[in-house]
């Protein structure tokens, strides 16, 4: 596998996992997109890109580790916190 292939299949995994992280903690998307003229969205991209904790994410997500706050493990959790919707 050449390196621009693995670089695309990564993010393509961590994007998933913002994907579905943002959408179980019920996260109101555009709220989030567009605020601060989307800083905050790329912020939170580089901090899911950079996260070591994706084994762990993947369990809570998968519902395997549901007594654990994910802002333990989520660097984008205090974020997506703020945009949930009410």
């Amino acid at each position: 596998m050449g390196l621009m292939q693995r670089w695309t299949e990564g993010n393509y995994q961590r994007m998933t996992l913002m994907q579905r992280m943002i959408e179980r903690l019920e996260v109101d998307t555009v709220k989030v997109v567009c605020d601060n003229l989307g800083t905050t969205f790329r912020s939170a991209v580089g901090r899911c890109r950079g996260c070591a904790k994706a084994d762990t994410c993947v369990r809570w997500l998968d519902g395997q580790d549901t007594g654990t706050d994910p802002a333990r493990f989520c660097p984008n959790a205090k974020t997506f916190a703020l945009y949930r919707r009410h």
